[in-house]
């Protein structure tokens, strides 16, 4: 069951394929005749017709021919019926099927698109194309076969069923003389009131924030210190000067950082002294 999904996949997209191959040639060489026939394929791959869908190089359709028993294909010398046995063993959703009949110093083009599955010719354009210089005539050669090729068939989505409605309900409803009672009310809600906040935590926050910031104050005076010491020089004529005020600096952020240390142990102590108060209820 699982191979079947992909075989559908690679069924479909095979049938929105095509490729191109020589169907007759008459005083033209193979050579010449497979570079007329890919020179038109490139037209019309640039064209990039909905209605003939991907192209296949001419060498993979050439391969799979050969293989096929048909290792030259302009043996079909156009017959339709021939021509219809190569769509069908190309595998492919369309065959554009070229014959060229050199007149003069042109090649008289006759290309066809054949439906591989029913083996009909959906599009047929000829034109006379000069050998010198070909790719204007084949660039028209190709606009007027896609030009006549009928649009892709478009699948149908039908609609989903429509379920009608129930029938209406004729069944007569037993009612009822006596007054329904009224539903018991519901018990009041108690809600507990949210404990408060201790005298003593607060009082404990607020140790914290002041040890905060005497750290900060501590912290701005030691980075003050360091930086005044890194510049002082014994030959500076105010060095004595700079020392002693550095020397208070450095005084100053020790009594900071000894004040923040002791507001944070009487902020801790607080905390823990003033547990929270219970709940109250209503």
């Amino acid at each position: 069951m699982g191979a079947l999904p992909l075989v559908l996949t690679a069924v479909l997209a095979a049938s929105d394929q095509y490729s191109l191959v020589v169907a007759r040639r008459l005083g033209v060489d193979a050579q010449r005749a497979q570079e007329l026939t890919a020179s038109l394929g490139v037209e019309l791959k640039d064209l990039s017709a909905p209605a003939l869908g991907k192209e296949v190089p001419l060498t993979e359709l050439a391969d799979t021919l050969s293989k096929a028993g048909f290792p030259d294909t302009a043996v079909c010398n156009g017959a339709a019926a021939c021509v219809a046995s190569l769509a069908k063993l190309s595998g492919l959703g369309r065959l554009v099927a070229v014959q060229l009949v050199k007149i003069g110093t042109s090649v008289a083009m006759d290309v066809s698109v054949v439906d591989s599955a029913s083996g009909k010719t959906l599009a047929a354009a000829t034109r006379s194309v000069p050998l010198k210089t070909p790719r204007k005539e084949l660039e028209a050669l190709a606009k007027e076969l896609v030009g006549k090729l009928p649009p892709p068939e478009v699948a149908k989505v039908e609609p989903a069923p429509v379920k009608p409605p129930p029938p209406p309900d004729d069944t007569p409803k037993e009612t009822s003389l006596v007054p329904k009672q009224p539903p018991p009310p519901e018990p009041p809600v108690v809600v507990a009131e949210a404990p408060g906040m201790p005298t003593g935590r607060k009082v404990a926050l607020g140790l914290g924030a002041g040890a905060v910031v005497s750290l900060g104050v501590g912290i701005g005076l030691g980075a003050s210190v360091l930086a005044q010491s890194s510049s002082l020089s014994a030959l500076d004529p105010q060095y004595e000067q700079k020392a002693s005020a550095v020397k208070g600096q450095a005084l100053g952020a020790d009594l900071a950082y000894g004040l923040a240390a002791g507001l944070a142990v009487a902020a801790i102590v607080t905390w823990f002294m003033s547990p929270p108060e219970p709940a109250k209820g209503p």
